[in-house]
């Protein structure tokens, strides 16, 4: 038919092909090429603590019996447990290219809350986070120095350097590892706290309980409204020895009774301070 009728009308199928070369010249020139295109399958990382466990109690414990949730989830194409160490565990799911990073994730989420059941309740509450290439670190800024610490270079990356690359322009995020946090220890001497009928666990409780701050709620007077807060945050390493562990035979003893605090000052091998941007 199309032939019958552009033997009969050579003009009009003329017109017809150098409209569609038109066209097609016009949309060759807007057409968009992407030299490097997206093709990254949706990774998702489930990242989980438990303070104390060893690496094999972490793989038996917490990581098998998330891995057996997180299996009956439709287009995985990889799932890996990496990273298993004293107390940390990070697993990675990858899915194939058709999967939606989004709907993923949801999937992971809901495996993950199923599973809690199956693990120690000392379990921290997992982690899940989306892998995005395109969130990679493009920059890396090491600190090292010959005569300061670990702790004042930590310092000073975190008070200096990583909040003046924060402040800069289209800087989305600034990382910071390898550094040495500040640390007070409390050392226990177990006679004494055997003399007294205590255990290392109240020590660890009743420190806990006075190192907080806790929100008194609101005053109103008049057209003005007051925040209540109760200061109990400890900021001297001498305040801990006047914490009171326990009453035993109606006299308090304190942390002083039956050991001390000190600040830590390990000079353990570590990485240098990095700060970490993109």
């Amino acid at each position: 038919m199309l032939s019958e009728l552009c033997v009969r009308r050579p003009v009009f199928a003329t017109m017809l092909v150098m409209s569609l070369v038109v066209l097609g010249i016009f949309s060759f020139r807007d057409l968009g090429v992407d030299l490097f295109p997206r093709a990254d399958p949706a990774t998702v990382n489930v990242s989980v603590q438990l303070p104390g466990a060893s690496p094999d109690e972490m793989a038996s414990a917490v990581i098998e019996p998330f891995e057996e949730a997180l299996s009956s989830i439709s287009g995985i194409d990889e799932m890996s447990s990496m990273r298993i160490s004293e107390g940390k565990g990070q697993i990675t799911v990858k899915f194939v290219l058709e999967r939606d990073i989004n709907d993923a994730a949801n999937d992971v989420r809901e495996k993950v809350a199923g599973a809690l059941k199956n693990v120690p309740p000392q379990l921290l509450p997992p982690v899940i986070q989306k892998v995005d290439p395109d969130s990679d670190p493009v920059m890396s800024i090491v600190l090292s120095s010959s005569t300061m610490s670990l702790r004042t270079l930590t310092e000073i990356a975190d008070k200096q350097v990583k909040r003046a690359i924060e402040s800069v322009n289209g800087v989305g995020e600034v990382s910071l590892g390898g550094g040495r946090a500040r640390e007070i220890h409390v050392v226990v001497d177990l006679e004494k706290l055997n003399a007294y009928g205590l255990s290392i666990t109240q020590v660890r409780d009743a420190v806990a309980a006075e190192n907080v701050e806790i929100p008194g709620g609101t005053i109103e007077q008049g057209k003005s409204e007051f925040l209540l807060r109760t200061l109990g945050r400890i900021d001297a390493t001498d305040q801990f020895t006047n914490i009171v562990v326990a009453t035993v035979n109606g006299t308090p003893v304190k942390v002083s009774d039956v050991g001390y605090a000190e600040r830590s000052n390990s000079t353990c091998a570590a990485r240098p301070a990095r700060t970490r941007s993109r």
